[in-house]
C-alpha cells in the first residue's frame, strides 16, 4: 500500500481541533505568568504544555514542506513567492523548534555544558514570525482580488435587475448565488488574515518587539479564531 504526502498531511491534521484548545489554556497560563501571578504551579503548568505542544507538533513538518512544493507549481508568481515564504519559515520555525526541544529534554547537550536553548528559541522565533508574516501578505492580496469580483459582480447584478427582460431571472439568481459565495469567501479571509496577524503577536512577545503579556493574550485570541474556523469547516463537512 503506498501513502502520498497528502495521505501524511491529512492523518498529521487530526490533532488540530485538540491542539486549538491545549493552546488556549498555555498561552492563557503565559499571559498570567506575564502579569504578575507568582504561582509555580501555573508556571509549571504552561512550561510542560509548552514541551507538549512541541512533542505533538513534530509531523507538522510534512504539511509546510507540501505546501511549499505546491506552491512552486502556481502559475502566480506572486502568489507563489507569497506561499513559498509562508511555507519556507514555518517549516524552518519547526525544525528549529524540534532542536530547541531536544535540548530542553536533554537529549542534545553542548560540549562546554552550557545550555543554548535561548539561542535556538530565539532563531525559531524569527522564522516563525518571518512564516506569519507571509501568510498575511498572501491572505491580504487573496482578500483584494475577492473585493473586486464582489464589485464586479455587484454592478454586473445591478445591470442585470435594471434590464426589462423576463429571461434575466435566471440570470439574477446565478449572480446572487456567486456574490452569496464571495462573501462568504470574503469573511472567510478576513478570519485568516485576523488569525495571522494575532499570531505574529506570539514571536513578537518572544522576542521582546512586544510587552509578553500582550504576545500571549494574541495567542489567546488566534486560538479562539482557530477553533472557531475549525468548528465551521466541520459543520460543512455534514
Amino acid at each position: 500500500m503506498s501513502i502520498s504526502m497528502n495521505d501524511c498531511v491529512r492523518f498529521v491534521q487530526h490533532t488540530r481541533g485538540n491542539d486549538k484548545v491545549f493552546r488556549v489554556l498555555q498561552y492563557t497560563l503565559r499571559f498570567l505568568v506575564a502579569k504578575g501571578f507568582q504561582c509555580k504551579q501555573i508556571s509549571h503548568l504552561e512550561y510542560y504544555i509548552t514541551l507538549a505542544r512541541k512533542v505533538v507538533r513534530i509531523t507538522r513538518d510534512i504539511e509546510y514542506v507540501s505546501l511549499g512544493l505546491d506552491a512552486m507549481k502556481n502559475p502566480d508568481r506572486v502568489e507563489a513567492i507569497g506561499r513559498t515564504i509562508a511555507a519556507f519559515g514555518k517549516c524552518c520555525w519547526l525544525l528549529t523548534d524540534h532542536i530547541d526541544l531536544l535540548y530542553r529534554i536533554g537529549v542534545l547537550t553542548c560540549p562546554s555544558g552550557s545550555s543554548p536553548v535561548s539561542r535556538w528559541s530565539k532563531v525559531s522565533n524569527w522564522l516563525w514570525l518571518l512564516g506569519y508574516l507571509g501568510s498575511v501578505g498572501l491572505y491580504l492580496r487573496q482578500l483584494s482580488i475577492v473585493e473586486n469580483q464582489i464589485f464586479l459582480s455587484q454592478r454586473e447584478f445591478v445591470s442585470c435587475g435594471l434590464a426589462d427582460d423576463d429571461d434575466d431571472d435566471d440570470e439574477l439568481e446565478r449572480l446572487s448565488e456567486r456574490l452569496d459565495q464571495l462573501k462568504s469567501t470574503r469573511t472567510a479571509l478576513w478570519c485568516d488574515v485576523a488569525r495571522e496577524v494575532l499570531d505574529c503577536g506570539i514571536p513578537a512577545g518572544s522576542l521582546g518587539l512586544l510587552p509578553m503579556s500582550l504576545g500571549s493574550a494574541a495567542g489567546v485570541a488566534s486560538s479562539v479564531v482557530g477553533g472557531y474556523q475549525i468548528t465551521q469547516s466541520l459543520q460543512l463537512m455534514r
